[in-house]
């Protein structure tokens, strides 16, 4: 019994070993395949205009070429490289702010492996690009060097023409025009014949304010027109002494360059949003690290006294809510 027991343990080992081996055969020759691929992480949509990182990830392929296709037709082509012992690199390829290149295009891997020429692709769509607006000028923070200049946000997703800012403004210091790039001063907008309106001119002179204080600041590139909107903003809500009904007025902080608005009052638990001029067309909701135009209102737990901020940041509305 013993020695039969042995002869069928050692066949089960033999079996287990074949098996083994053999398994290692296969993922020796696995490593040994020559593949390129396009990482997954690589962008599947970006904006014309902008840079396109794409990640490749090579075994045993050395040089390919890379292309992009779009309705069959070649937008680009680059040949590409992987130094000795490389697997994985990316590659940065500027994308042309050109219509032609909207849409949905194909990024394409090409390479001899094995006597053949193969292919892999990916799937990419090119967008239409933001078009962008900046102000400039001694009035502002930003003074009159183009480089300087603090860009504008859209503000009417019907239109790609409509750009908006809030700034405080210094009558006294020059006034600001707007520039369609921060690289000179090229095609840039200033004052019109009339209140109000834009020309596109060399000539045309510098927009002002009528007093300091603190805008909103609209501009039409395509109707040649802009708004100043001076604002004043308060707090107002179901947490606040006043209710839905009277806003808590805030006191500006700062002058050229700033954007901060501050009060400190007791709250109560419920609700509060921000907003301009005792009126609902200009007010702010949210959470305190991002806010929107209309958005939800921000809810208070607890009873107290707190320091309230509003940052209108060119880059980004938010606020600071903390209890004292």
């Amino acid at each position: 019994m013993k020695l039969g027991k042995i002869h069928i343990y050692m066949g089960t080992l033999m079996v287990l070993m074949m098996g083994f081996i053999s398994s290692c055969k296969k993922v020796e020759h696995e490593i040994d395949d020559q593949i390129v691929s396009i990482n997954e992480g690589t962008a599947s949509a970006i904006q014309v205009g902008k840079t396109l990182r794409v990640g490749f990830i090579s075994n045993n392929v050395r040089a390919f070429d890379f292309s992009i296709i779009k309705d069959g037709t070649i937008l680009l082509t680059e040949g590409v490289s992987f130094a000795e012992n490389e697997k994985i690199i990316s590659k940065e390829f500027a994308i042309p702010n050109d219509a032609s290149w909207v849409g949905e295009a194909l990024l394409t891997v090409t390479y001899d492996a094995g006597g053949q020429r193969m292919e892999k692709t990916k799937a990419i769509v090119f967008q239409e690009s933001n078009p962008e607006m900046f102000i400039v000028g001694g009035s502002i923070g930003a003074g009159w060097e183009p480089s300087l200049s603090i860009p504008m946000s859209l503000y009417d997703a019907e239109s790609k023409t409509k750009f908006e800012i809030f700034e405080y403004i210094k009558a006294s210091d020059g006034g600001f025009k707007f520039l369609p790039t921060n690289t000179g001063w090229d095609d840039a907008f200033g004052a019109g014949t009339t209140a109000g309106t834009l020309l596109q001119t060399g000539d045309a002179g510098n927009i002002e304010a009528t007093e300091d204080g603190f805008y909103r600041v609209r501009m039409d590139a395509e109707g040649l027109t802009y708004e100043l909107l001076k604002l004043n903003f308060g707090v107002i809500g179901n947490a606040t002494p006043g209710g839905w009904d009277e806003d808590t007025d805030m006191t500006f902080d700062g002058g050229k360059g700033t954007y901060t608005w501050k009060v400190t009052m007791n709250l109560v638990p419920g609700e509060l949003k921000f907003r301009a001029n005792d009126d609902w067309a200009i007010n702010f909701g949210g959470t305190a690290a991002s806010l929107s135009q209309d958005g939800p209102n921000i809810v208070i737990d607890a009873a107290g006294t707190y320091a309230i901020e509003l940052h209108l940041n060119p880059a980004g509305y938010s606020a600071t809510i903390t209890k004292q």
